[in-house]
């Protein structure tokens, strides 16, 4: 049945499965396209490309197929689809099976040999090209990468005899690096991303030209943008909501798809009855007519019911394979149903009545929760935090096995500390105290200042301004209590004892290995898996760490210009910083003090926040993991703004009004409110669930998650309500909000009434200020020098205490009159006056210090540099194509700028430097080969230069195509400005 027919189209133009005859030759598709080939022509062995989901990948690997279909006799191409191989034996045998070869094996070596002798035969006898394509590269256990590498080793002396090709998602890139006999193999390494606007439009209507739309404008400009902006460029995306878009400019009859028909299909708002009416006799007739005799015999159940009518919803919101297949019909969507139907009657059904009255969508939900998930989901509370009391530790504000007490916490300093969590716009504080060993939560406050594009350069100044308020507010929460908490009103009013934590991008925390063997080089080792994982330079960033169980370090890293950018802040607003962490050390600090009782367990932390997110990982209570996770709070506001609501409301009063939307939580037995917001947000929460769901599946490799396994929400996501049950139906995992006050002491006046809202919000504020010792702070150079000022006058303190306790013992031995002690304590009096000139003496000290310093930077420049210049030597040597002739390779500082100058009447040449702070090489030659390959050539030698990364910068100053020679022959001369 072709929905379609109505406006003269042969079939669906905006069909997601992997369909060739729909592929548009977009900019990044046709790079990839033409890589590949070239790579597998010349037989260089190894490629890789990487993408998101839904970028093409697969769509690419099926065209790739296609485009050899000419040159059969020449090529023979295999697929791996799922490569989940638990041993190495496993993964040659399927190999051997997959090839066709008629010969078998017990052992490692003896397949080895089988698959080597085949590839001899089928590449040199036979002269045949051989690919193996694996797809969904990031299932591919490490270990299994050495195979490939073992395999790759096949050759002859000019040409590899397997061609091997991975298709992956950014994720295999983690992966790839910790084998770097494989990654240097790698001849042709893509990233695929989304598509740009134009190349949309283009895949648009190429789309609807080959299904038979010849030229055909349905799509206007401005629809096209929407769609671009929504989907942000992602092909599979971008052909979901054209689908929906079509049928409903069908449905509507209309002649044109506007910004509003795409509007009303992001919000779920789009109107496709139509299309029932005008297809509901063809329907019956193809489709309902094979269900009769399976309904016939039994009164349906309000599932099949629900399938039936739904059949439609039911495949869109389906996750979608890669691979080139058919959808399960209804007649086997009803077969699945009945072989289950015991279980969901024993289960789930336990009042008829009610599965009468539900929803098509609740049925929906409810098949996916008992077919995948299998999971119990208690009836969601209305309020939040309404047993925050019953989720106490009976230890309330005592140390734990995971956190145990240090010395230097037995010290009378530092008793009361302020912890703020800087998330983009909104500032939560708490105040912590912690008194004979119990940490008492005092008071707490969460600022919110809402502005439009938002920036820390341009705006945190004016935030600063409001800190007198939220001081106000932490002060009052306190003045009840009479003199009892006086320190702590002391400390919020000189903000004298601080723990900050910022939710930035370039402020981030990681897991580090490091083998026992190379325990001395762990420095180097450190910053060389760092350099990986950051966007900036190693060089320009602030790097702590310390040490975990066995071989692992837990290393703190922030740029240096942002973080003493922030201390320039602060310190000019008279906040005294004694702690800085990253987000996730704050979020893995509060998990260690509120859950002792998930020692033996998995757990995810999901933390959600304003702009970004990200998930940890913590087994048996350690850090085993930390993932980025790509959404936020903001983009919630952002679904509001583009529906023209935002305006309506407070930034304060919309997030009261956050839900999931009920759609995408109706469950057995269970029927929920509509929030005010679900249309608008259900596309946000879609894309959330395909994220998460991403990193989840992506951290089962490496992490066991079991039946006790749980997931707890931080951060934002206090602010949505129901969030803990669409999480826990979207992974199967149990999920609950995390509750960061669950081992803190409180106040006497605090009930669960006293928070007005979800207690997860507290959770990197908290995290901060419970002040565990021993954690990575990234304190700035300048922050630095006043925490280690204030320690020598703390020590200057304490001697002088010990001394003044000494001699009054003393003197009390010797019983000695009070004049004679007098006597004896003005010299100390003397003395203790004296220690206040070590301050001055410390700041020489760090000012010779400084000195020193700089002077071994200016001696270590020029040993760097010249490391460097052995490495870009190396490089060029090693890595240089054989087509390129580098003719000059010269060191520079500066760069030499040729022009001409008029003196009188001649032009005289003159050369003058520009740059000159900065150290280049300049590299003149040129590439030989044939003409049509000039530029690929050139390009290639750039972008193998960029991936070194051992260049800020490359800039062609110039290239240019020479003719010349008896055959005619062409070269490309170039010159090359590359920045150390």
């Amino acid at each position: 049945m072709n929905l379609f027919d109505a406006i003269g189209l042969k079939g669906d133009p905006f069909s997601t499965s992997p369909n060739v005859d729909l592929f548009y030759p977009a900019v990044e598709h046709r790079q990839c396209l033409e890589g590949l080939e070239l790579a597998l022509r010349m037989r260089r062995g190894l490629s890789v490309v990487k993408g998101g989901i839904g970028v093409g990948k697969t769509t690419i690997s099926r065209k790739l197929i296609q485009n050899f279909k000419d040159d059969s006799d020449d090529f023979a191409f295999h697929l791996i689809l799922d490569p989940k191989f638990e041993s190495e034996i496993i993964l040659l045998k399927h190999i051997i099976e997959l090839f066709g070869i008629n010969e078998s094996a017990e052992s490692v070596q003896d397949c080895r040999n089988i698959i080597e002798n085949y590839l001899l035969r089928v590449g040199v006898d036979q002269d045949k090209t051989l690919v193996l394509i694996v797809d969904e590269g990031q299932n591919l256990p490490g270990k299994m990468l050495d195979v490939f590498r073992t395999l790759l080793n096949f050759e002859t002396d000019e040409y590899k005899l397997l061609q091997l090709i991975i298709f992956g998602q950014p994720e295999m890139s983690k992966i790839i690096k910790e084998y770097p006999n494989f990654e240097d193999r790698i001849s042709f390494n893509f990233e695929l991303g989304p598509i740009s606007l134009e190349d949309t439009k283009g895949m648009i209507e190429h789309r609807i030209q080959v299904t038979g739309g010849k030229s055909q404008h349905w799509f206007k400009n401005e629809a096209i943008i929407k769609i671009h902006k929504n989907t942000q460029g992602y092909p599979r995306k971008i052909t979901q909501l054209c689908h929906q878009a079509l049928l409903g400019m069908i449905s509507e009859e209309k002649e044109e798809i506007t910004e509003d028909i795409i509007q009303r299909v992001i919000s779920g708002k789009i109107d496709t009855g139509g299309l029932l009416k005008q297809k509901k006799k063809r329907y019956n007739e193809i489709a309902v007519n094979k269900l009769l005799d399976v309904l016939q015999k039994d009164e349906p159940t309000i599932e099949k019911k629900s399938i039936i009518s739904n059949k439609a919803i039911y495949e869109e919101e389906e996750e979608e394979e890669d691979w080139i297949g058919k959808g399960d019909d209804i007649s086997t969507i009803l077969e699945d149903e009945e072989k289950n139907s015991k279980y969901t009657a024993e289960n789930q059904i336990e009042n008829t009545e009610n599965h009468k009255s539900k929803t098509n969508s609740e049925s929906i939900i409810q098949k996916e929760t008992v077919l995948n998930t299998q999971i119990n989901v208690e009836p969601p509370s209305e309020s939040q935090n309404s047993d925050i009391e019953d989720q106490f530790l009976p230890s309330q504000g005592k140390y734990n096995k995971n956190i145990k007490a240090s010395i230097l916490n037995k010290l009378p300093f530092d008793k009361v500390f302020i912890g703020l969590h800087i998330d983009s716009y909104r500032f939560i504080t708490v105040v912590i105290e912690e008194r004979n060993g119990i940490k008492t939560l005092l008071s707490h406050n969460i600022f919110l200042f809402e502005k439009d594009d938002f920036t820390y350069i341009n705006d945190f100044e004016e935030i600063m301004n409001h800190f007198p308020h939220i001081q106000d507010d932490l002060i009052d929460q306190l003045s009840d209590f009479g003199t009892l908490y006086n320190s702590a009103i002391q400390t919020i009013k000189q903000r004298s004892a601080v723990a900050l934590t910022i939710d930035d991008d370039h402020i981030s925390s990681h897991i580090i290995k490091v083998p026992h063997q190379s325990e001395k080089e762990k420095n180097q080792i450190i910053q060389f898996s760092i350099n990986k994982n950051i966007s900036y330079p190693v060089e320009d960033a602030i790097i702590t760490h310390r040490k975990g169980k066995k071989e692992i370090y837990y290393a703190s890293v922030g740029t240096k210009i942002d973080l003493e950018r922030f201390g320039n802040y602060f310190h000019h607003n008279q906040w005294n910083i004694r702690k800085w962490y990253p987000l996730a050390q704050a979020i893995y600090n509060a998990f260690l003090w509120n859950y002792p009782d998930r020692k033996n367990a998995t757990t995810l932390i999901i933390h959600i926040g304003e702009n970004n997110g990200s998930i940890l990982c913590c087994e048996k209570t350690e850090l085993k993991a930390i993932r980025p996770l790509y959404i936020g709070l903001l983009s919630l506001i952002d679904a509001l703004k583009d529906n023209g609501m935002y305006k309506t409301k407070k930034d304060e009063e919309h997030r009261k009004l956050f839900s999931v939307p009920e759609t995408l939580l109706s469950i057995a037995d269970q029927k929920l409110n509509k929030g005010e917001y679900d249309g608008i947000f259900r596309s946000v929460f879609e894309n959330w669930k395909q994220e998460i769901d991403r990193i989840v599946n992506d951290i089962r490799n490496e992490v066991k998650i079991s039946d006790d396994s749980e997931i707890l929400l931080s951060g934002s996501a206090g602010d949505i309500t129901h969030l803990d049950k669409f999480i826990q139906l979207a992974t199967g995992i149990k999920t609950r909000f995390m509750n960061p006050i669950r081992n803190l002491a409180v106040t006497t006046n605090f009930n669960s009434n006293s928070l007005e809202y979800n207690p997860a919000l507290l959770t990197g504020s908290i995290g901060a200020g419970i002040n565990i010792l021993g954690n990575s702070s990234i304190l700035p150079k300048n922050l630095k020098q006043y925490e280690m000022l204030r320690w020598i006058n703390r020590g200057g303190i304490l001697t002088a205490a010990a001394t003044i306790a000494f001699c009054a013992i003393l003197s009390f031995h010797k019983k000695i009159n009070v004049n004679e002690l007098r006597t004896l304590l003005n010299p100390m009096q003397v003395q203790n006056n004296s220690l206040k000139h070590i301050e001055t003496k410390h700041k020489q000290l760090t000012k010779n210090t400084a000195n020193v310093e700089n002077q071994l930077d200016k001696l270590s420049d020029d040993t760097q540099y010249f490391d460097r210049i052995l490495v870009v030597n190396r490089i060029l040597s090693y890595y240089t194509p054989k087509e390129i002739r580098i003719s000059e390779a010269n060191f520079q500082k500066g760069w030499d700028k040729e022009g001409y100058k008029k003196v009188g009447r001649e032009l005289v040449k003159i050369v003058h430097k520009e740059d000159e702070d900065l150290r280049i090489l300049k590299l003149v030659g040129q590439v030989e080969s044939n003409s049509a390959l000039l530029e690929t050539h050139f390009n290639n030698f750039l972008a193998m230069l960029e991936e070194t990364n051992a260049f800020q910068e490359i800039e062609v100053k110039s290239e240019s195509i020479k003719r010349g020679g008896k055959n005619s022959e062409q070269n490309l001369s170039f010159q090359l400005k590359c920045v150390l």
